[in-house]
């Protein structure tokens, strides 16, 4: 079995390492989506449609980036070694493009409502 060869805590750690990577791709997929909706008229609700799920994406990528900021901390702390402030530092910069691009979110969701 593949999965006796493995410690419990290094799956952890590649099933964290994945899921960021999972969700910071699919973060750039649906942006990508709506710059390219916005350049060819997709209709309102589409637009906002993509927003939201943007939104959800977001906050996912920001709890688990922040779940392997955690464990790289505590891994760096027990195993004593540098190395794994870098990685830290990468899943740190990923919780804060999150935060930043979530509030943008918000904001033209905000916006894109209007006064009425």
């Amino acid at each position: 079995m593949i999965f006796s060869r493995l410690s419990k805590d290094k799956l952890l750690y590649i099933l964290v390492n994945r899921t960021v990577i999972f969700f910071f791709v699919m973060c750039l997929l649906i942006l990508a989506l709506y710059a390219a909706g916005t350049l060819q008229g997709f209709i309102d609700s589409t637009q906002l449609f993509l927003l939201r799920l943007y939104e959800s994406l977001g906050i996912f990528l920001m709890l688990t980036s922040f779940c392997g900021f955690v464990l790289d901390i505590r891994r760096c702390v027990r195993a004593k070694r540098k190395r794994y402030f870098f990685r830290a530092g990468g899943y740190l910069f990923l919780m804060v493009f999150s935060i930043a691009t979530i509030l943008m979110v918000m904001a033209i969701i905000a916006l894109s409502r209007g006064t009425g």
